[in-house]
Order: C-alpha cells, then sequence, then structure tokens
C-alpha cells in the first residue's frame, strides 16, 4: 500500500512540474520573439533616422551628377546652365561626355563649404576645338559662309573622330550646403573641369 501510495505522490509531483516547464518554454519563445521584434524596429528607426538625418556626402553630390551627364539625364536647359554654353545639341552633349572617367582623390569640408579634388579623364578638348575652328575658318577664308547647321555638323566630327586622345586632369569641385543639402557650387567652371582644354582653347580664340 505503501508503494502504490508513493506512486501517486510521485505522479501528482510530476504533473506538478510538466504545467511550469511548458511554462518556462512558452515564456523564453515570447522573450526570443520581443527581442526579434525588437530588433527589426530599432533597425528600421536607424535606417529612417540616416535617411533623414544625414546630409547627402559632397562625394556623393559629385558621382551622382557626373554619371547623369555621362548618362545624358540633364536637359538641354539644365546642360547649358551646367556649361556656360548654349552650342551643344543633344548629339553633341552625348559625344562630349562618352569618354568621360573619374576618381575622387580627396574630400575637404569645413562649415557649410566642401571642395572636392577630383581626378577627371576625358577627350582633348583643345584639340577638338583647335581642330574645329581652324576648318570653319578655312571655310569662311575661302569665302564661304557656313550654316549653323554645317558648323554643328563640323563639330561633331571633330567630336566623333577615332585618333582623339583621353588627357587626364586634376580639379577642385566647390560644393555648398543649403538647406542641410550639400549642392555644387555655381562658382564652377564645370566647362574647364569636365572638358579638358576646352576653355583654353576657347581663351586663345578671345571668346
Amino acid at each position: 500500500m505503501e508503494e502504490e501510495k508513493k506512486k501517486e505522490e510521485k505522479k501528482k509531483e510530476e504533473k506538478k512540474q510538466q504545467p511550469k516547464k511548458e511554462t518556462a518554454t512558452n515564456k523564453t519563445k515570447k522573450q526570443n520573439i520581443i527581442i526579434a521584434v525588437a530588433v527589426a524596429i530599432v533597425i528600421v528607426l536607424i535606417i529612417i533616422a540616416c535617411v533623414i538625418i544625414i546630409p547627402t556626402s559632397p562625394k556623393g553630390v559629385v558621382n551622382e551628377t557626373l554619371q547623369d551627364l555621362k548618362l545624358g539625364n540633364y536637359s538641354q536647359e539644365e546642360m547649358n546652365n551646367i556649361l556656360g554654353e548654349d552650342e551643344f545639341g543633344e548629339e553633341a552633349q552625348k559625344a562630349l561626355f562618352e569618354k568621360l572617367e573619374w576618381k575622387i582623390l580627396k574630400v575637404t569640408e569645413e562649415g557649410d563649404t566642401a571642395n572636392v579634388e577630383i581626378e577627371i579623364t576625358n577627350k582633348d578638348f583643345k584639340t577638338i576645338i583647335g581642330n574645329y575652328m581652324q576648318k570653319v575658318l578655312k571655310i569662311a577664308f575661302s569665302g564661304e559662309q557656313p550654316s549653323q547647321e554645317e558648323m554643328t555638323n563640323y563639330l561633331m566630327e571633330e567630336l566623333n573622330k577615332e585618333d582623339i586622345q583621353n588627357v587626364t586632369t586634376t580639379q577642385n569641385i566647390l560644393l555648398n550646403k543649403q538647406d542641410g543639402k550639400w549642392v555644387i557650387s555655381e562658382e564652377n567652371d564645370f566647362a574647364n573641369i569636365l572638358l579638358p582644354g576646352f576653355s583654353e582653347a576657347m581663351n586663345s580664340l578671345g571668346v
């Protein structure tokens, strides 16, 4: 009898302990779920904070601008504003930047001003403009008056020549912070920065 009594008491004890084990397991699962959800929420909040709080970097702005130029993502008016010229048509714009390559060398920030030192590689525009002007002047001296369309065609011929060498120069691009965002300064001479030798060639012609 005593042995049977002990067995019954043991079974009762096991039944008492069993719910406790299940409760502990469930509690652990709930804790893990809560921790996972909390971590996910924190990650999302960090991402949102980065997007809202951290302004675009000077390096990012320069890279994005040059990439858009190379891909032809700017309108005619925007191109004219960037280069300060109004003589480049859509086809010419593509030819201007098809060989464009760049490498960010150094970024210096001081308050709301930044300077990005950049290595630019593009066609030798001193040679292109020189050859173009020689052709135009030769026709002019012959007594003919080339039309605007003919002059554009001459420019395209020079831009598309395969024997034009690439030139690499080191330039500086200035940026200002406006409303928490970095913007390329209007003080930049982009024609000279992006088209190596262009300004030099135009200056030699007195333009």
